[in-house]
Formats: C-alpha cells, structure tokens, sequence
C-alpha cells in the first residue's frame, strides 16, 4: 500500500458514515474523544499524544488514524473505533477501540455488524488484511473480533503494554498480554512456506491451519552453517509510546562475516521478523534466535510479499510463562495457542 494507495483508502473509507449512529470524527469532536478516553483509561493510555489538545487532529488530518465514532443526543462519544494506516503497508491495524464504561450505546450488535461488513468491504479494495492485538484482559474485545470482524489468532505478543488502568475492567493496572488476530480480506497466495523443523514448527503449523494453509507447509531441519552467511536487520515499524520495535533478519551475501548485534537497545519489547520463503534461512536464523533469547509468537501474513514468522525476546522465559498462564481467552484455538506456547518454552527453554 503506497503513499497514493493510502491516500485513496482514507478518502474511500471518509466518504460515507457506515451507519446511522456512527461517523467519521473530525476536530470539533476532539474534545469529546478526550473525554471518552479519560473516561475509560484515565490518564494512563499508553499514548500520550492522544490527551494533548490537538493531538488527535494531528493523527486525523495526516491520515495516520481515522477515527470512527458512536456519538449520542448530547453529543458524547459512547465508543470509538480507530484504523492506523501507513504508507507502504499491506494491511491496516484496528485499534483504539473504545466503550464508554457507563453511557448507553444505541448500536446493538446487528449495526456493529454491518458497520465492519460496510467497512471490511471498503478496505478490500485497499489492503489485504487487518491485524489487531486484542486484550487479554477481558474477554468481549476477543469474541467481538471474532463474531464481528472475523480475526482468527495468529500469535501472541508478552508484556504489549504495562502500567494501562483500563477502568471497570477486572485485573487492569498489570502488564497486558496481546492475542494478535487477523482478519484476511482475500485469497491468500498459494505459495511454499517453510516452518523450522521440531516443536516450535508444529506450533507455528498449527496458527497457519488457523487460516487454511497448513497444506502449504515444508517443515526444515536445522542447518549447521558450512561457510559464514551474513544476516542484516531492517527496520519495519517503531512505536515509540508503546517502546515496540519490529525489524526483519535478512540473509545477504557479502564479505563481512559474523551476526549482527540482535537485541535492540531501544526497545521494551522486541520482535524479529523472519520469512517463511527462504528455506535456507529459516533453517540457519532459528537456531541462532533461539540461542539469542527470542521465541517464536506468531506470523504475519502478507500479499506479494513472502510471509513471516515473528520472534520476541524473551528476558524471562519463566515469568513469561506464568503472565500468559493468566491471561483470558475467549476461544478454544486461542487458549491452544497461549497453552501450546508455554508447554514448548518449558520443552526448550
């Protein structure tokens, strides 16, 4: 998704409220944005800008955030749903959603249906999936994700925000665990895609068969490195507020030998992306980020481009373990993926 292809999508989704009681917010509603956000989180939301006036404005004239609102008689926003869009991306990030904890909605679940039917259609056109990372603190944001937008589990991320007070909700205050999901808007090519061989791979198979793809699946062996092969690290996404960087381990030829230095210096948490399309370098990289620390928490998918298997750097496998043994799942293919994750840390780890 280039500059002008996020130019277009903003500006299709911006056409039309998708529903009677729903629209596209704009400056003057900043305030009641705030107001909600205040409302549900206080002032610990994760994202600073968000509370300064015009912050939001900022994020809503540049197209980064759109921002799609439920507002009632008195002109409160009772809930907001929010879309992160970036230039060069594939997919877009649902997030930022919002429910006042104690003002009525007047949308029942048959509008909020058709307000993400009239919105997924949309972004068809545009992008081909979107990823979110849904709560794991209280079960309502999964099941809507699931019944409502279609997102299947594609991974986990350990410790996605810490210091949140979420209020109303049971538990909020301690550092959250993320469930990431997926919602695939098209076909999904029907290429190769190698896992690394062993436990860790059958757990990664299984989050492929989650979206129907565990028949393209090569399973490879570890590969003991007969001459030095240079790995280099890409930047794909910081995010600041949240301390969360994402880069890609690439293999290169080239003279140099020896690994670059893999943990980032900036980040709280810390995710490497590796591609699913190169056997090769599935079978050296996962050995040496298994040495390093990291563990393998998921995919990512994507339309032309080979997809990934993503690797978080894990301090403390034990205390991990045990944050994510207390998260709550909706589903059964979740509670699989959080249980299967724990059992293979205390298999490797």
């Amino acid at each position: 998704m280039g500059r002008d292809c996020t130019a277009s999508l903003v500006d299709d989704l911006r056409s039309a409220a998708p529903t009677e009681h729903s629209r596209w917010l704009s400056e003057s509603e900043e305030p009641a944005f705030r107001e909600l956000l205040h409302a549900r989180y206080g002032d610990t939301y994760s994202y600073p800008v968000l509370y300064e006036p015009g912050g939001a404005s900022r994020l809503w004239r540049s197209g980064r955030l759109l921002s799609l609102g439920e507002l009632n008689a008195q002109g409160a926003i009772v809930s907001h749903t929010g879309l992160w869009t970036a230039p060069g991306r594939d997919s877009v990030d649902s997030g930022l959603s919002l429910t006042h904890p104690t003002l009525r909605t007047a949308m029942d679940r048959d509008e909020h249906a058709r307000m993400w039917r009239y919105l997924l259609e949309r972004l068809r056109g545009h992008v081909g999936f979107v990823h979110q990372h849904t709560s794991t603190l209280h079960l309502m944001a999964q099941r809507y994700a699931a019944r409502i937008m279609s997102a299947v589990p594609v991974g986990l991320i350990v410790h996605y925000t810490r210091g949140e007070t979420l209020i109303g909700v049971e538990g909020s205050g301690l550092p959250m665990q993320a469930l990431e999901m997926t919602t695939v808007l098209g076909p999904l090519p029907p290429r190769t895609r190698y896992l690394p061989e062993g436990c860790w791979g059958e757990w990664l198979r299984s989050i492929l068969a989650g979206v129907g793809l565990s028949g393209s699946v090569v399973l490879v062996p570890a590969e003991p490195r007969a001459r030095p092969v240079r790995h280099v690290l890409r930047p794909i996404d910081w995010n600041e507020s949240l301390r969360i960087e994402r880069r890609e381990l690439v293999r290169t030829s080239g003279p140099e030998e020896g690994e670059p230095t893999l943990l980032s210096a900036r980040a709280r948490v810390d995710l490497l992306h590796l591609s699913m399309g190169d056997a090769r370098h599935v079978a050296e990289a996962t050995p040496v980020l298994l040495a390093a620390g990291y563990r393998p928490t998921g995919i990512r998918l994507h339309q032309e481009a080979p997809d990934e298997l993503v690797f978080q750097h894990v301090g403390d496998v034990k205390a991990a373990c045990e944050a994510l043994g207390r998260a709550r799942l909706a589903g059964k293919d979740s509670q699989a993926l959080f249980a299967g994750w724990i059992e293979r840390c205390a298999r490797t780890s």
